[in-house]
């Protein structure tokens, strides 16, 4: 029996929506009968339907939209789809409430945890009874989302978001001299929207345990790293004329292919994409030991986890990795293999039809 699927995604041509634009390929290319639902500009769209996949160029554009749960039961029933594949919180409440009464399966997404049993707006939409399975993109995740899912824990299960190191061939590292570095130093990166989560003031802590000796320059990437209370952190710290706030860069990945270490100190994390990218671009990376991250990192195999909000911890973890190149190396070829064997686009693909064929059958 062909399985036939309805994808409900908001995947356009931006780096995020990746994983979800290749499952779609690679469930069609492995004979699921996939349909996709995504915004009507979408610069996927030629691409989905030059592969032969039947598009809809209309993806929920409100939480509640009494026209998008009329157009989703319409598409169920005239196709009799087997499957209905729900990504974000805009399909998961249209394509729920779509789904009632109908004989289709229903499976949802959710990458992050911070979702409670006592929110009754979780009951509309991912602790919906209609959702059959809720894929959780980490162990973590999985994890919590089974605690909130008072009657079904089960239906919580986990597949890995993937990744595909091709992705990664064309990016040249930016030189030292484009970011106005010394030729000599040792580079960390850190990517974040700055919110209290993310742990950036815990990383800026850290190089008041540095040795002033050691040759590292921070370079701290994404919206708000020049927050107030950064300034006056960074203007405390012996590194401050080595902390460089570069703001959001739309070259990020040729940024983080130029430096030495990646850092990721936050307080909360689920599977972290920037993580994830640094990986696949062979950085080594030290990352807080919280939720997904240490899922991505193997401490002392595929780089250095510790403890979370501990300045100190990362500190010594700077001066390790920092002080030893082929750790550094070692680390870096293990990242990558962990994305090969584990996070690969591949691996995403034959769970996820492995978990289809279970639904329907």
């Amino acid at each position: 029996m062909t399985i036939r699927a309805l994808i409900i995604c908001s995947i356009t041509d931006r780096a995020p929506s990746k994983p979800d634009a290749e499952l779609v390929t690679g469930l069609h290319d492995q004979g699921i009968e996939v349909d996709v639902m995504i915004p009507s500009g979408s610069a996927c769209i030629p691409a989905f339907r030059k592969k032969g996949i039947r598009v809809i160029p209309d993806h929920p554009t409100k939480k509640f939209s009494l026209k998008s749960i009329f157009q989703i039961r319409r598409e169920i029933r005239s196709r009799k789809y087997h499957i209905i594949h729900l990504f974000n919180t805009k399909a998961i409440v249209n394509g729920s409430l779509a789904a009632l009464g109908l004989p289709v399966k229903v499976i949802a997404y959710r990458g992050a945890a911070g979702m409670y049993w006592y929110d009754p707006t979780a009951w509309l939409s991912h602790l919906n009874p209609r959702i059959d399975y809720l894929i959780c993109n980490s162990l973590y995740v999985r994890q919590h989302m089974r605690k909130q899912l008072l009657f079904r824990p089960g239906k919580a299960v986990m597949i890995h978001k993937g990744m595909d190191l091709s992705w990664f061939n064309q990016v040249i590292p930016l030189s030292r001299q484009e970011i106005g570095i010394p030729e000599h130093a040792i580079l960390i990166g850190c990517v974040a929207n700055v919110r209290r989560i993310k742990g950036v003031p815990f990383l800026i802590r850290a190089t008041h345990h540095l040795d002033p000796e050691l040759p590292v320059h921070l370079l701290l990437i994404g919206s708000d790293m020049d927050s107030a209370a950064n300034l006056r952190l960074i203007e405390s710290s012996p590194f401050r004329d080595r902390i460089h706030i570069l703001g959001f860069r739309s070259d990020v990945y040729e940024v983080i292919a130029a430096c030495d270490i990646y850092i990721q100190p936050s307080l909360s994390e689920s599977l972290s994409r920037s993580v994830m990218e640094a990986m696949c671009l062979g950085i080594p990376c030290i990352v807080s030991d919280i939720g997904g991250l240490v899922e991505l990192v193997e401490h002392e195999k595929s780089g250095l986890v510790v403890k979370r909000g501990n300045a100190t911890a990362i500190a010594q973890a700077i001066t390790k990795m920092a002080s030893n190149l082929e750790l550094r190396k070692a680390f870096a070829r293990e990242g990558i293999n962990r994305m090969k064997q584990i996070f690969s686009v591949a691996n995403m693909v034959k769970h996820t039809r492995k978990l289809y064929e279970e639904a329907v059958n």
